[in-house]
C-alpha cells in the first residue's frame, strides 16, 4: 500500500502542475493554448486517472492472486511507457462523428494577443455595429432633425451595451443619402454588421422600421417595425435596441436593461425642440447658438428634461471654446447645465463629457477632468468628443503618446471624424513632426474641405516647414471660408510678423483689437502677434487679459502647436502665469 501512497502523492503534484498550465508564461501561451486545442491536456488527465487506477489494482490484486512483485513493476511500466503514445496520438488525431481525423492546423494568427500589442482593449468579445442614417419617409425635408435625432438615439443607446462596438454618429452620418454597397460601407467602417431602416412621423404617431445586414456578404437577417405614440418614442428607441441586440445574440446585463428602459415618457415638444438643438448642435459654427435656444425651448416644455440639460451644457461649452462667446460669461452655465443633467440622471454621457471639457480648459482642475472624461468614456466608448477632449488633457500634460493612442481609440469607433483626425495633426505639431502633420491636415481636409481649423493648422504646418507662401496661402483660404473666423485672422498675423511682412501683421491685429469692441475676439489670439512682432511688454498685457478672461486656448500654452511662445519663456512673466493656471511643473 505503500507503493499506492506514494504514486499518489505523485498524481496530486502531476494534476496540479497540469491545472497550473492554465495561465502560462506570455511566450509560452500560443504552445499550450495548441495543447488544449488539440486536447492534449485532457487525454494526459484522463490517462493518468485511468493508469492510476489500474497501478492500484495491480497493488491490491496481484498480491492475492500469488504473482510476483515484478509483475506490478511491468503493469507499472507498461502504463508509463504507453503515456507519451497518447499524447501523440492526441496530438495528431481527433475523434469526430465522421470517425477519426487527423487533426486541422490552427490558422495562422493576424498578430500577437492584444495584450502583447501593448493595446488597451476597450470590449472584449465585440460585435461591430454601423447605423446607418435612418430615412426621411414623412416627404418634408423640413423633418431631417427628426430621423437624424432617432438614428443618434439609436447609436446611443446600442452604445449602452458592453458586448457591442457601435459607430459614432459623425462617421454613420457621411453615408447619409449613400448609393455605396453595404459590403464597401462595412469595410471602410470596419464592421459586421449594419443596422438601416426609415423613420415616419404622422400626427402623434412614429414608425421605425429596422433591418440588419451581415456586412461583408450583403444578407439580409432580420427586418421588424416598431410604431409608437410620440409620448413613448423613449421607449420606442430602447426597444428597437433591445431587439437588435437579441437578434445578433448579445446578451444584455441587468444593467443594461436598466440603462436600455430608463425614462419611458417625455414631453413631445420637449423632445422634438431637444432633437432641433441636437440637429444645430452636430453642425457647429453658427449651429451652436440656434441649438442654445432649441435647448431652452425644450425645458420650457418640460423643467426636469436631463437631456435637454446636457444640451445646455454642450452648447455653452463649444460657444466659449471656439470664442463666439466670452469664456467667463457661458463656462459657468455650461456647468450648472451640466451639473443639473447629472442630478436627474447620473449616466448621462454627454454632461460628463461636456463637464470635463468645462473642468479642462475653464477651471484648469485637472483631475476632475480626467474623472469626468473617462466616466463618459466608460459609459459610452463610442462617443467622439469625450475622446477628442480627452486628448486635449493629454496634451495639456505633455503625453503625446498618450494623446495619439486616445485619439486612435477614438478613430476606432469614429474613423470618418474630421476633428479626430485634425486633432492627430495637431498632436504631431506638438512632437514637432511636421510633414506628418500636413499629411494628418489634408486628410481631415479630404473628408470635410470646408473645416477652416484643419485648413488653419496646414498653414501653421506648412510655415514650419518653410514653405511660407504656401501657409499664407492655407490662412488666407481659412479665412474667406469661415467668415472672417478670428482664429486664422490672428494666426495668419502671427505668420506675416514672423517672415516680415509687418505691415500685413499689423492690419490683421489693427482689425482684431476692432472687432473686439463689439464682439468677443480672444485675448489670446491678439498676444500671439504681438508675440511675433516682438513686443513682448505688449504681448503680456494681452496674455494677462486672456489670463483674466480664461482664454479657452490658454491651458494650452506651454505646449501651444499653433505658433508657440517659445519667445517668452525666458521671462519671469511667463513662469508667473504659468504657475497661476497650474502648469508649474509643465512648463
Amino acid at each position: 500500500m505503500l507503493l499506492h501512497a506514494n504514486i499518489w502523492s505523485d498524481w496530486e503534484k502531476r494534476r496540479e502542475w497540469i491545472e497550473g498550465m492554465s495561465d502560462p508564461p506570455s511566450k509560452l501561451r500560443p504552445f499550450f493554448g495548441e495543447l488544449k486545442r488539440r486536447r492534449v491536456v485532457r487525454v494526459a488527465i484522463v490517462y493518468a486517472a485511468v493508469a492510476l487506477a489500474v497501478i492500484y489494482a495491480a497493488d491490491v490484486i496481484f498480491p492475492g492472486l500469488l504473482l510476483p512483485e515484478w509483475t506490478i513493476s511491468l503493469v507499472i511500466a507498461l502504463t508509463l511507457l504507453g503515456f507519451p503514445i497518447a499524447l501523440v496520438l492526441a496530438w495528431a488525431f481527433e475523434v469526430t462523428p465522421e470517425g477519426v481525423k487527423r487533426t486541422a492546423p490552427v490558422a495562422p494568427s493576424a498578430g500577437p494577443p492584444a495584450e502583447d500589442r501593448g493595446a488597451r482593449p476597450t470590449r472584449a468579445d465585440t460585435t461591430s455595429i454601423a447605423v446607418l442614417p435612418l430615412a426621411n419617409l414623412s416627404g418634408d425635408s423640413q423633418q431631417e432633425y427628426f430621423s437624424d435625432g432617432m438614428t443618434e438615439a439609436l447609436i446611443t443607446n446600442l452604445a449602452k451595451i458592453h458586448a457591442l462596438k457601435v459607430i459614432s454618429r459623425t462617421s454613420a452620418m457621411h453615408y447619409k443619402n449613400s448609393n455605396k454597397p453595404l459590403p464597401e460601407i462595412a469595410a471602410e467602417l470596419g464592421v459586421d454588421v449594419i443596422a438601416e431602416g426609415s423613420v415616419l412621423r404622422a400626427g402623434d404617431r412614429v414608425r421605425i422600421t429596422a433591418q440588419l445586414i451581415h456586412a461583408l456578404s450583403d444578407t439580409h437577417l432580420w427586418a421588424e417595425s416598431y410604431e409608437r405614440d410620440l409620448t413613448d418614442v423613449l421607449a420606442l428607441q430602447g426597444e428597437v435596441a433591445r431587439a437588435i441586440a437579441h437578434e445578433i445574440k448579445v446578451k444584455l446585463t441587468p444593467q443594461e436593461q436598466t440603462r436600455l428602459v430608463g425614462k419611458q415618457t417625455v414631453n413631445p415638444a420637449a423632445h422634438e425642440a431637444y432633437l432641433k438643438g441636437r440637429y444645430f448642435w452636430n453642425q457647429r459654427g453658427p449651429g451652436l447658438k440656434k441649438s442654445l435656444q432649441c435647448f431652452q425651448q425644450a425645458l420650457v416644455h418640460e423643467g426636469d428634461y436631463a437631456p435637454a440639460y446636457a444640451g445646455l451644457a454642450d452648447a455653452y461649452a463649444l460657444l466659449g471654446f471656439y470664442g463666439y462667446l466670452p469664456p467667463r460669461d457661458v463656462m459657468p452655465k455650461a456647468k450648472e447645465a451640466a451639473r443639473k443633467a447629472l442630478e436627474i440622471d447620473e449616466n448621462l454621457v454627454e454632461a460628463h463629457a461636456s463637464l470635463g471639457l468645462v473642468h479642462t480648459i475653464f477651471d484648469w482642475e485637472w483631475p476632475a477632468a480626467n474623472r469626468e472624461l473617462r466616466r463618459a468614456l466608460e459609459l459610452n466608448p463610442s462617443y467622439g468628443p469625450a475622446h477628442y477632449w480627452y486628448a486635449n488633457l493629454w496634451l495639456l500634460w505633455g503625453r503625446l503618446e498618450e494623446a495619439i493612442a486616445e485619439v486612435q481609440r477614438g478613430l476606432e469607433y469614429d474613423p470618418l471624424s474630421v476633428y479626430m483626425q485634425n486633432f492627430l495633426g495637431v498632436v504631431f505639431l506638438s512632437a514637432q513632426k511636421y510633414p506628418e502633420a500636413s499629411k494628418q491636415f489634408q486628410k481631415a481636409l479630404e473628408l470635410d474641405p470646408s473645416f477652416f481649423v484643419a485648413r488653419s493648422a496646414l498653414g501653421v504646418a506648412h510655415y514650419f516647414e518653410s514653405r511660407f507662401e504656401e501657409s499664407v496661402r492655407e490662412l488666407q483660404k481659412a479665412i474667406e471660408s469661415s467668415d472672417r473666423d478670428q482664429w486664422p485672422v490672428a494666426i495668419l498675423g502671427a505668420v506675416c510678423a514672423a517672415v516680415g511682412d509687418q505691415s500685413r501683421a499689423r492690419e490683421l491685429l489693427m482689425e482684431l483689437e476692432r472687432r473686439r469692441q463689439n464682439e468677443y475676439v480672444s485675448a489670446l489670439d491678439i498676444a500671439k502677434i504681438y508675440t511675433y512682432l516682438d513686443e513682448t511688454d505688449k504681448a503680456f498685457e494681452w496674455l494677462e487679459k486672456a489670463y483674466e478672461e480664461r482664454s479657452a486656448l490658454l491651458f494650452t500654452i506651454h505646449v501651444h502647436p499653433f505658433l508657440p511662445f517659445d519667445s517668452l519663456r525666458s521671462d519671469s512673466r511667463f513662469e508667473d502665469l504659468l504657475l497661476r493656471i497650474g502648469l508649474g511643473d509643465h512648463g
